[in-house]
């Protein structure tokens, strides 16, 4: 029998909404804009302040006696915000029974935003081949899930189950620390939600491998398997 996963990558922007306003005093007149652009100016009869909510790079205003830093500190603007993958569809080949198959691939996040990141998982179903479905694992002592990571080195524990180890970063869910760990993909099709599989703040790059694990009993039927794999990856504001 063949298996393959495919994988799907999208990042995620979920930007909050914001009217403008006005603030004043018999001293100053302050009139903000919108996020994500030139907001406005602060004056009186010692300064001129421009500011802004949300620039890409700091906007700087100096005087004689102060200098204002505005804007998202830590940040590129001549770089995207982006995630990869080393491979967008895994291949395990023809499978014996109780002979687990590893197959590995790195996800590379690129321009890391100011306030972070995470990146969800999850999968469209389990591992089908028309009617017939190889499940998930729940790992050597049954208790792994899509939130839970637990040991699966047993050779008569069978599913599909993946871990994340780092390579560039810390980013990895603290869950997969223990070497052999591993979770089970949400599962979409039975109403689990998808799940933070790495995050992270810091450093312009990060890598992660992912290992994607399959057993199968002897009396699996044989088939050619498939699901799809989706990661999205969610900045932080």
């Amino acid at each position: 029998m063949a298996i393959g996963l495919f994988v799907y990558l999208f990042i995620g922007l979920f930007l909050p909404t914001a009217s403008a306003q006005t603030m004043s005093n018999k001293d100053y007149k302050v009139k903000m804009q919108g996020f994500n652009s030139i907001s406005g100016t602060t004056t009186n009869t010692d300064y001129k302040v421009r500011s802004t909510v949300g620039d890409l790079s700091p906007v700087v205003s100096e005087g004689v006696n102060f200098k204002i830093r505005s804007g998202i500190e830590n940040i590129d603007s001549t770089l995207a915000f982006s995630i990869s993958l080393s491979s967008d569809l895994i291949d395990f080949g023809s499978l014996s029974p109780t002979n687990p198959i590893v197959r590995t691939a790195n996800l590379n996040i690129y321009s890391l935003p100011a306030y972070g990141y995470s990146v969800l998982a999850f999968e469209n179903h389990p591992l089908q081949s028309e009617n017939t479905t190889i499940p998930n694992t729940t790992c050597d002592d049954g208790q792994c899930s899509e939130e839970n990571a637990r040991e699966w080195t047993n050779t008569l524990t069978y599913g599909l189950g993946y871990r994340c180890d780092n390579v560039i970063g810390f980013d990895c869910n603290s869950s997969f620390a223990k070497p052999n760990f591993y979770k089970h993909f949400a599962d979409h099709s039975n109403g689990q939600s998808e799940q933070s599989m790495m995050s992270g703040i810091g450093s312009k790059n990060k890598d992660v491998r992912i290992s994607y694990k399959v057993n199968i009993p002897g009396n699996q039927a044989e088939g050619i398997y498939t699901n799809i794999i989706t990661y999205i990856a969610v900045p932080n504001f």
